[in-house]
């Protein structure tokens, strides 16, 4: 996830990704589609990501597990990486349990990169850790011990999509089996208010892009690279009704693999109430965290259906006309009424 990044601000600081994700849409392998009104559930990362990894803004029930959880319960190797010394469940989610005890990393994460990102090279011990000049806000370079800090998370990244890749175990009948793995990376590089350190995540992020359209892995593998919202800061949003509406315009492209795609599109034919293509109308249709989060389920249970999850998914064609309120999009924040 990319925080703080609108639609037009990824195209503007990140032409070199921009440029490699179009060479990423290869029918009868993997087909890639953007989607040009995702709108943001709410001003900052509380709401949205909270609606993503959560389905819900405010839980309703206690201990509410995020969706990685539902993915190793169901088999997959899970792992999270944050480069802003954040533990997600904890800050969004942790008054929501009614007991410490009750421990959210162990039950949802295999595999986790955080703490280097909270050593004071990096992030402050003392003074203000979100300042301009130093931390995971700054309107400089985030560096740590000479690299960038999006180099560190990337390397990690890497090395664990090789390492699952290539781990196999016995499954029935003697068969060879690769665990299905579900990764979560955040970059803050777009959370500050020049728009500049933005651009120092293109080359990486280009990289990374590459490297995972050549590797083949796109072929069984669905690739989600979006933001939670637009920028909230700088003079473009304070003044600019443009600036507004990228605020509640965040990024949002993914890769499917084409036999989920065709049986999406299948599946939509048989049982939808249009004949059309779930993702050609989505990517002009409103659509927000919520489905995204349905999106995450909808995966883990692959191939398997739940069919409340599926229709509420990005698999699924969102209602043409859907309005802020249908959607779960408050009066007051809706791009529309701008």
């Amino acid at each position: 996830m990319l925080d703080a990044v609108s639609r037009r601000q990824f195209y503007r600081r990140l032409p070199k990704s921009a440029k490699v994700l179009r060479t990423l849409h290869r029918p009868r392998s993997n087909r890639l589609s953007e989607l040009y009104r995702y709108h943001s559930t709410g001003f900052s990362t509380d709401n949205n990501t909270r609606a993503m990894y959560l389905g819900e803004i405010s839980p309703s029930k206690p201990n509410p597990l995020p969706v990685w959880a539902y993915y190793r319960d169901r088999g997959y190797v899970t792992a999270r990486i944050e480069t802003g010394c954040d533990d997600w469940a904890k800050e969004y989610a942790g008054n929501h349990f009614k007991s410490q005890d009750y421990s959210v990393g162990n039950r949802s994460l295999d595999y986790e990169l955080s703490s280097p990102f909270c050593l004071p090279e990096f992030y402050p011990r003392t003074g203000n850790a979100f300042g301009n000049f130093k931390g995971p806000y700054s309107i400089t370079a985030r560096c740590l011990y000479g690299r960038y800090v999006h180099d560190w998370a990337f390397g990690y990244l890497n090395q664990l999509r090789r390492e699952l890749r290539n781990q196999h175990h016995k499954g029935k009948h003697n068969s060879d089996l690769r665990r299905p793995y579900m990764i979560t990376a955040t970059f803050l590089e777009g959370h500050e208010g020049t728009g500049e350190v933005l651009r120092t995540l293109d080359k990486a992020l280009a990289a990374f892009l590459k490297d995972i359209g050549n590797s083949g892995e796109l072929e069984d593998t669905v690739l989600m690279l979006g933001a939670d919202h637009g920028l909230h800061m700088g003079l473009n949003f304070a003044f600019l009704q443009n600036g507004r509406i990228e605020h509640q315009n965040p990024f949002f492209i993914m890769s499917v693999p084409e036999q989920l795609h065709q049986f999406a599109k299948n599946y939509q034919h048989i049982y939808g109430a249009e004949q059309i293509s779930p993702f050609s109308a989505n990517e002009q249709r409103l659509t927000t965290p919520f489905e995204t989060y349905h999106t995450f389920r909808a995966l883990a249970d692959w191939p398997n259906v739940d069919v409340d999850n599926w229709k509420r998914s990005l698999f699924a064609a969102q209602k043409s006309g859907r309005t802020c309120e249908e959607a779960g999009i408050g009066a007051s924040f809706c791009m529309c009424k701008i």
